[in-house]
């Protein structure tokens, strides 16, 4: 067991790390990801170069710090064996808090059919284990349409929301 949840935590350790260098110089130039539509309000950047830096740096520094953050919550997840619905649920609620309870968290099976058109995206990974690969997104607003199955096999989501079905409308935290 021991050697499958140290192979299983490598291998989340490595998504997530690649995800972490793939995220965006800043929230304002988020590219669009399979299956999301990333759109974002312009927002002033400090002039000249060493202002640009320090934006940069200031994102990539909290991608990081998600990122291992999470990475914890699966570790933790696998080693207490969680069913699906805990492991899920586990990423959503351990996303919410570790990234300061001020943004918006869906986790979705990667597998189902979805789209969203979400803002300011802070966080994007896909996260595999022993449950299969979710999708992790962190972001201030926007619509997320569940077009497979619901439960909490499937999805999970938290934040500022209305939920109609399998359509959730995000508002941004004041």
């Amino acid at each position: 067991m021991s050697v499958f949840r140290n192979r299983a935590a490598l291998l989340i350790a490595t998504t997530a790390a690649l995800a972490a260098v793939a995220l965006p110089a800043s929230a304002a130039q988020a590219m669009p990801l399979p299956a999301v539509t990333v759109s974002s309000a312009p927002t002033h950047q400090p002039a000249g170069e060493v202002g640009a830096m320090a934006g940069k740096v200031d994102v990539i520094s909290a991608a990081l710090d998600i990122t291992k953050k999470i990475i914890n919550i699966v570790n933790d997840a696998i080693e207490r064996g969680q069913n699906r619905s805990g492991y899920v649920k586990s990423l959503m609620e351990g996303s919410f808090y570790e990234s300061g309870q001020r943004y918006n968290v869906m986790v979705i099976n990667d597998e189902l059919d979805y789209y969203g058109e979400l803002y300011n995206i802070v966080y994007d990974a896909k996260v595999s284990g022993i449950h299969g690969r979710y999708r992790v997104l962190v972001f201030d607003s926007g619509q997320f349409w569940n077009k497979g199955d619901g439960g909490w096999i499937n999805w999970a989501f938290r934040g500022v929301f209305d939920r109609d079905g399998g359509h959730v409308t995000f508002r941004k935290f004041s």
